[in-house]
């Protein structure tokens, strides 16, 4: 059975202009939204694999070691939700990444196992393995937002350098997203009926979103696009899209899927 993988990034806010005197704080939304999500994950029994960053770790310590004693699989989201690990120099990107993994793994009493960069932006297999990763969940194969480097993505799974890239879902030929913006913008039931067909091929459905929509940004950044849609509502379209997706699909943490893919015999090299 086709397996449903269901991940958050859990970062620090790093966009729009705070409004002055609204008590702005970066790492509130994202704790705000984590105790509306976590009790949505327990109703529908579905375990996630939360990317914090170690910013966020750092704020919020608390909300690393809730998730995973409630068995959520803790990954990296990298050191600062600014960071580019594309850009800077190897030696830095190195650095910053294994301390991300280090700090987190003495936050959560847990191993971290893998990566998601901030913004998904591309960093060398060679140095995500050197930095003590074993998956990389950033790829995201589609030409929205990535052009051709995205469209020539692979939208399977792929061995590099020992690291795992595990690719974010989108849809075959038209290679469209099913991410986080898509469940804001067209709602539970056609975001279900997108995962389902990106799911044609590949060995599982994965999805990403932020907690921070769990939050009414309003207050605090006001008219900003990407504030739009967030709140109550999203809570809900969320629940009702994992819900349709949830029986259909095995659900399973990104470290889960990664071992039996390695596992499957049958799997290409």
């Amino acid at each position: 059975m086709r397996r449903l993988l269901v991940t958050f990034d859990v970062e620090e806010i790093d966009w729009g202009r705070p409004r002055p005197g609204s008590g702005w704080e970066p790492c509130r939304p994202s704790a705000e939204g984590m105790a509306a999500v976590l009790p949505v994950l327990e109703r529908l029994a579905l375990p996630a694999t939360l990317f914090f960053t170690a910013s966020f770790a750092r704020a919020h310590p608390e909300v690393v070691r809730d998730a995973a004693t409630r068995g959520h699989e803790v990954a990296s989201h990298g050191l600062d939700h600014r960071d580019d690990y594309s850009t800077m120099p190897p030696v830095a990107a190195l650095e910053r990444l294994r301390g991300a993994r280090l700090r987190l793994e003495d936050v959560a009493g847990a191993s971290v196992r893998g990566l998601r960069t901030p913004r998904l932006a591309s960093c060398a297999a060679g140095i995500v393995a050197e930095a003590g990763y074993e998956y990389d969940a950033s790829p995201h194969p589609t030409w929205i937002g990535h052009g051709l480097r995205g469209l020539a993505a692979a939208r399977v799974p792929q061995l590099e350098a020992g690291v795992v890239r595990v690719p974010l879902s989108t849809t075959p030929g038209l290679r469209l997203p099913v991410g986080w913006y898509v469940l804001r913008t067209l709602g539970a039931a056609p975001t279900a009926l997108l995962a389902r067909w990106a799911g044609v091929g590949t060995p599982w459905v994965h999805l990403y979103v932020h907690p921070w929509e769990a939050s009414d940004l309003r207050p605090w950044l006001g008219a900003h696009p990407l504030a739009w849609g967030a709140g109550p509502g999203w809570v809900m379209s969320l629940e009702r899209l994992l819900d349709r997706l949830a029986g259909r699909l095995h659900p399973s943490t990104v470290g889960a899927a990664v071992d039996a893919w390695r596992a499957d015999p049958g799997r290409a090299a």
